[in-house]
């Protein structure tokens, strides 16, 4: 009984600082152009992706770095005029870009944009990150402002 209960004391401190439910806002100004790499068929298609790299902060005023790469997997048949495309990002918060959280998600976007339209918003996981966020799993809500800014609300668990 002994050796199970220090077991149970050992995962509760090796879980991490992100154990306890935590949350965070993230936003930015417009997205700048990405760098659009044309892997598929020539022109929009499947395989293609767009890469940014670009500043935010945190509602407490931390500086964040975000590095974004968005693949299209898909001509959506679900909405005309829609494609699906895969999103890895890496949030970087702070000076020292040790503290990350990682998204990854697939979502409709417009064939004709390189985001989401005004109003949307999006769901992904969060499926990591290093530093106090080591560990860190939850949910992403990213909603495109009428203004043209970026709102991203964490939840982490």
């Amino acid at each position: 009984m002994k050796r199970f209960l220090t077991a149970v004391a050992a995962t509760f401190l090796l879980t991490g600082p992100v154990a306890a439910e935590q949350s965070l806002t993230i936003s930015h100004g417009p997205v700048p152009t990405p760098t659009y790499i044309d892997l598929g068929a020539p022109g929009d298609s499947v395989g293609d992706q767009r890469i940014w790299q670009f500043d935010g902060q945190t509602g407490d005023q931390q500086n964040v770095v975000m590095d974004w790469v968005m693949t299209t997997t898909g001509q959506s048949s679900e909405k005309l005029g829609m494609e699906r495309r895969v999103t890895l990002g890496v949030f970087s918060i702070g000076q020292d870009a040790k503290n990350t959280i990682l998204i990854q998600g697939v979502g409709l976007y417009p064939k004709t944009g390189s985001t989401l339209k005004s109003d949307a918003v999006l769901q992904r996981a969060v499926i990591g990150g290093t530093g106090k966020y080591v560990g860190a799993m939850g949910s992403v809500t990213s909603t495109h402002l009428a203004d043209n800014t970026w709102q991203y609300a964490i939840s982490l668990k």
